[in-house]
């Protein structure tokens, strides 16, 4: 891969897994990198009158293949059957990243962009509490990824379901939904969730797109390292 093309990396696992943390970590450490690395959030959540007018006006300039894209994620919510507000913003979410990714891998830039909520966490999103009821539509969808040749990479993050319920039940301000469940339910959901991560992951590996492993229990210093020499060897290929 040339060196001068933006690369993205997201960062894919159940929530309380330390995803923010990392990625923050390694936009806090920097040093040795001769290239920018940013982070990017767009998250789509509670829309007020005001971002949603925004958000028709990029709509309307999006590209025709963000669309099938955005078509392939809503036949995967309508396999899955969750009908509700927040997974038909899940799929504008789709769309959004899709045309960011293509738009902005044309630049010529030594840009690294991390991508805390990207369209492989979109996905799993959108069954929550549920497996997976066909992995066809996911298939497509990250099949399409691939074909485009957007320089994405994975990176899977990982910590035991425990560890990460009690970490989110220590997290202060961002109150996710499994914080609203008691001990067992909120472990159970995220068990589910962390298989659908494992057939999406197993879909990826299968596309060809590479990606990384890092366990959160580890120390954050040698994660941090491991994801920079990641990066370090993704751009000097």
């Amino acid at each position: 891969m040339s060196n001068n093309k933006i690369v993205f990396l997201e960062f894919n696992g159940i929530p309380g897994s330390g995803k923010t943390t990392l990625s923050n970590s390694v936009i806090e450490n920097q040093s040795g990198m001769d290239f920018a690395v940013e982070s990017y959030q767009q998250v789509i959540e509670k829309p007020t009158r005001k971002n949603l007018k925004q958000l028709v006006k990029y709509l309307i300039h999006v590209k025709l293949s963000s669309f099938r894209m955005g078509c392939l994620g809503m036949m995967y919510l309508l396999t899955n059957r969750k009908f509700n507000r927040k997974n038909w913003l899940r799929i504008v979410a789709i769309i959004i990243l899709y045309d960011f990714y293509q738009k902005k891998s044309i630049e010529q830039s030594e840009e690294v962009i991390l991508v805390d909520q990207g369209i492989v966490q979109q996905i799993v999103s959108i069954s929550y509490e549920t497996e997976l009821l066909s992995d066809w539509f996911v298939r497509k969808m990250i099949t399409r990824i691939k074909k485009k040749e957007l320089n994405l990479y994975i990176v899977n993050v990982d910590l035991d379901v425990t560890e990460s319920f009690d970490r989110l039940n220590r997290r202060v301000g961002n109150i996710s939904r499994i914080q609203k469940m008691n001990r067992e339910q909120g472990i159970e959901t995220l068990k589910t969730q962390q298989n659908n991560f494992n057939i999406i992951r197993k879909i990826i590996t299968k596309t060809g797109i590479a990606s990384i492993d890092i366990n959160t229990h580890e120390r954050i210093e040698e994660n941090v390292r491991l994801l920079k020499d990641f990066i370090m060897k993704i751009k000097s290929s």
